[in-house]
């Protein structure tokens, strides 16, 4: 007979529940801490929604002493160095201090030819008495404790943090997630905080929690509020909190530290998601600039020869990552990137943290952000010329490198038609993977979208075989935009089609639906098919070939009326999506209604067939066709 009782609430961790472990209830909780796996700790749901409870953050008046709470948490049997144990990190006196000879003259942290590292080979380079972790002054103290008085109760922040973790941090990986969870438990155990570090975590936890919140409510959490908290309330507290936190930290540090460049790019996603994408490209100048103080661009051979391997490694990550953006941004705004365009090995990571799956061949969990940075690394090696007219010889000739250099080396778990051997042990890998082939499309549409900008005067002015190029480029154009918007359709497809402020389904739809668009309001659009694959190829990865061979006016149509009502359907949640909505809707009621004659003419036609050889496009074999 079934008990009449109430059922009984579950507020252990999944992990502990299943284990039968007394679970503390934190997060992330105590065995899963011991047991090195801090970002498998999960809590149901339904548990965002209980009533709040009380302890907080202890702040006695003591210091603590950061070497006894040092814990490895990167997996690794080694002691972690500086990314692990900040306590332990030295360096030189010369390059410490607001008053030190470094602040005040601005030399780069690990250069090799500057006057810094002169001085430092005379041997005036070591002091063990100065600590990175610099201590903050008596009359910052009270400043910052006011600050931290405002933090709401942990429970807000621990179900932001794992929602963080296992429901967002897979789109950008800004901080490695073990050392992250391990760093957060620790700072709630610090009492008194004792050095502008502790200080710069604060801030990089409160801006990756306000980040967060703006992914909710989503399908697995369709709350509005946490702890009857509501999230508007909650972002706009932690938003505040780590501005002033942040300010505290770049009076008492001018230089700054791995941590700084982590929250300023966290701080830039949160404009990106808000649709402030100005803001987003001045907290990136931020943040490079403080990756080049402390020098990230140097590549790990520059690096202190002492450094473990694994701090290495997360500086790799945060510059490849810095890359990324910076190259993505600099091309969509059209401005000069802040980073140079060479991309070296001793920027890449190489490292393998494996994932949770027990075998050495799962592709490695930051593997998608090391494609994007070779995708950006691949387009920034042709930089545009300033003020150069669009060639569509070299234009051509960039995309047969790109499909033989690019696409036939990617990952069998990353290509266009991929392995998907790994895809239930790895959830989040389908969903990276799609992201990563929505990026090569817009890439492709950034390679031909200029053939738009050619007056039709300065076309019919070619000669007939380069009329013909132009045509069919603006017909892998087209090709390109429509592949971004079924890559964009079914990430958005994977993501539960909900409501979501993720710019990685706003942004492409809109500038990919824009593109349709303009092909379209050419009457003579598509143009005369030149066969199965446009101009001769023998290219074994031609991603464009078949939807170009297939591409008709009402697809192009179709497919910009789904983005309108995609955007439309997120501008709701959105304020880009919705501003995007308009313009679309704009553009498109000027779209005309009736297809006209094609473009080229055949006599052009005749012409290009009746005076090419084997050399007419160049990298290209085959015979022609009798």
């Amino acid at each position: 007979m079934q008990s009449g009782g109430r059922k009984r609430v579950v507020s252990s961790c999944i992990p502990c529940y299943r284990k039968k472990q007394k679970c503390n209830r934190r997060y992330p909780c105590n065995h899963c801490t011991r047991r090195r796996q801090p970002e498998e700790c999960t809590y149901h749901p339904s548990q965002a929604s209980q009533a709040p409870q009380t302890e907080t953050r202890p702040h006695e008046d003591v210091p603590m002493d950061h070497d006894a709470q040092s814990q490895d948490v990167s997996g690794n049997d080694e002691p972690v160095g500086a990314s692990s144990d900040w306590s332990t990190r030295r360096n030189s006196t010369l390059g410490q201090g607001s008053d030190s000879l470094a602040e005040l003259f601005g030399y780069v942290e690990h250069s090799e030819s500057n006057t810094m590292a002169l001085v430092r080979r005379l041997g005036l380079g070591e002091d063990e008495h100065q600590n990175k972790n610099r201590d903050i002054p008596l009359e910052a103290y009270d400043e910052i404790e006011k600050s931290i008085r405002r933090l709401p109760g942990r429970e807000i922040f621990d179900f932001l943090v794992q929602y963080y973790v296992t429901e967002v941090h897979w789109m950008e990986q800004v901080v490695y997630a073990p050392w992250f969870l391990g760093q957060y438990q620790k700072w709630w155990t610090l009492g008194r905080l004792s050095g502008v570090l502790d200080v710069e975590f604060a801030v990089l936890f409160l801006r990756i929690c306000s980040y967060a919140s703006q992914f909710l409510p989503s399908p697995s959490y369709t709350i509005d509020r946490i702890r009857g908290m509501p999230l508007a309330d909650i972002r706009d507290t932690c938003h505040d909190i780590a501005e002033k936190l942040a300010a505290i930290c770049v009076r008492l540090d001018a230089r700054g530290t791995l941590l700084r460049v982590q929250h300023l790019s966290v701080l830039g996603l949160q404009w990106q998601c808000e649709g402030r994408i100005n803001a987003f490209w001045e907290a990136l100048s931020n943040a490079v600039r403080v990756a080049q103080r402390i020098g990230l661009h140097r590549g790990r051979a520059a690096w202190m020869h002492g450094m473990h391997e694994f701090d290495k490694e997360i500086r790799c990550r945060v510059f490849c990552n810095l890359y990324i953006w910076d190259s993505l941004l600099s091309r969509q705004l059209d401005c000069n990137p802040f980073l140079s365009a060479t991309l070296t090995s001793d920027h890449l990571p190489r490292m393998h943290l494996a994932p949770n799956v027990d075998d050495a061949d799962a592709p490695e969990g930051y593997s998608d952000r090391l494609m994007q940075a070779r995708l950006a690394n691949f387009w920034r090696s042709f930089p545009p010329r300033q003020g150069a007219e669009y060639e569509a010889t070299v234009a051509e000739e960039r995309y047969e490198k790109f499909c033989g250099d690019f696409l036939t080396h990617l990952p069998p778990v990353f290509a266009l038609e991929p392995s998907e051997e790994w895809d239930e042990r790895l959830p989040k890998l389908p969903l990276q993977r799609q992201i990563l082939h929505v990026a090569i499309f817009d890439s492709l549409c950034y390679n031909f979208r200029p053939v738009l900008l050619r007056e039709p005067g300065q076309v019919q002015s070619l000669p007939a075989y380069k009329q013909v190029l132009v045509a069919s480029q603006r017909r892998a154009l087209a090709a390109a935009a429509l592949k971004m918007l079924d890559g964009v359709s079914k990430l958005h497809a994977m993501l539960g089609r909900s409501h979501t402020r993720f710019a990685a389904i706003i942004l492409p739809t809109f500038e990919a639906a824009v593109v349709l668009v303009s092909l379209t309001m050419d009457g003579q659009f598509p143009g005369t098919n030149l066969g199965e694959d446009g101009p001769l190829r023998t290219l074994d990865v031609d991603p464009l070939g078949w939807e170009k061979a297939h591409l008709t006016r009402d697809r192009c149509r179709r497919a910009a009326q789904e983005a309108l009502a995609r955007l439309e359907m997120l501008a709701e949640v959105s304020n880009m999506a919705e501003a995007a909505a308009a313009t679309l809707a704009r553009l498109m009621a000027r779209m005309p209604s009736s297809d006209v004659a094609q473009w080229p003419s055949p006599s052009a036609l005749d012409d290009f067939f009746a005076h090419c050889s084997a050399d007419t496009f160049p990298g290209l074999d085959g015979e022609l066709p009798d």
